[in-house]
């Protein structure tokens, strides 16, 4: 597997959603499947509840892309669980994407927002 470069994620931008939420779940901190699922949940107040199948093929697509590294079972964990951690391509990734969402926003903010030049 090739390293990622600049190059190759910002050619992966935008983010699908999921793939988005699960880098962020990630950014702080190594989880297993559960733990993914429940800290996602928890950054978007109960708006996302990801199926535990497309989080598992999510995850092998994003460990083969080298945006998250596949630790395996940790010994000192709870044996039968696998858990992940954000690769740095991984974090300059999301990185890139909140800065790409920050445009959006700001383009959203100036032309729907009440008072602005564009809503009227």
């Amino acid at each position: 597997m090739a390293k990622p470069t600049r190059q190759s994620e910002r050619s992966s931008l935008p983010l699908q959603p999921r793939d988005y939420l699960i880098l962020l779940a990630l950014a702080d901190g190594e989880r297993h499947g559960y733990g993914l699922i429940k800290e996602i949940e928890n950054l978007t107040e109960g708006g996302v509840r990801m199926d535990p199948a497309n989080l598992h093929r999510a995850l092998q697509r994003l460990v083969r892309d080298g945006w998250v590294q596949d630790l395996g079972r940790l010994p000192a964990a709870e044996e039968r669980r696998r858990y992940y951690a954000i690769t740095e391509a991984g974090t300059r990734l999301a990185r890139a994407e909140a800065a790409r969402l920050d445009k959006l926003s700001a383009v959203a903010r100036t032309r729907l927002m009440p008072g602005s030049e564009a809503s009227r």
